[in-house]
């Protein structure tokens, strides 16, 4: 009984570190490919936005947003169940709203970690849907005093790579 108990705690811990290992691989993609050099951690408080983010249609309409310009067009319905998404949008705010420390010993070795920086972000929340891997990320951007953006990217795992396909913006200044 013991030994079953350990292999069973053994298998949990394992499937914890190999998502948390996931999110670090996403993280040093997506910031390596942008040559961002410092990040911040930030506990991201976006459930004033999940009205809008528990339906389909609003990231349907979303799809015109310039952030998406140079992106081709992603449909939602084809991927996610409004009941779906609405479960998924819920488990990245609650998820998005506990502190998790970043290790920067799993961060690329060119990434900094720093308490202010122009890029912020919340801990990349990873998900599989219809086979396929999905994650979202809140992200916070600040060009300086007057001009930040903020909003979640959603990236697609294709191909043994993650690729952003999708950034909803939540706000502009």
């Amino acid at each position: 009984m013991f030994f079953l108990v350990l292999l069973i705690t053994i298998g949990c811990n394992t499937m914890k570190l190999e998502t948390s290992s996931e999110a670090y691989n996403l993280m040093n993609s997506y910031y390596a490919s942008r040559d961002e050099k410092v990040l911040a951690r930030k506990t991201v408080d976006i459930s004033q936005y999940s009205k809008g983010l528990d339906n389909l249609s609003a990231w349907q309409e979303a799809n015109n947003d310039l952030g998406n310009y140079d992106r081709p067009k992603v449909d939602f319905q084809s991927m996610f169940s409004n009941e779906e998404f609405i479960s998924i949008i819920r488990e990245f705010v609650n998820q998005s709203t506990v502190q998790q420390r970043l290790d920067k010993n799993k961060l690329n070795g060119n990434i900094e970690i720093s308490q202010k920086a122009k890029n912020s972000i919340s801990f990349p929340y990873i998900f599989t849907n219809n086979g396929t891997k999905y994650a979202l990320m809140y992200e916070e951007v600040y060009e300086g005093p007057e001009s930040a953006a903020g909003g979640i990217t959603m990236f697609r795992f294709e191909d043994g790579a993650w690729e952003d396909i999708f950034y909803l913006h939540l706000w502009i200044s």
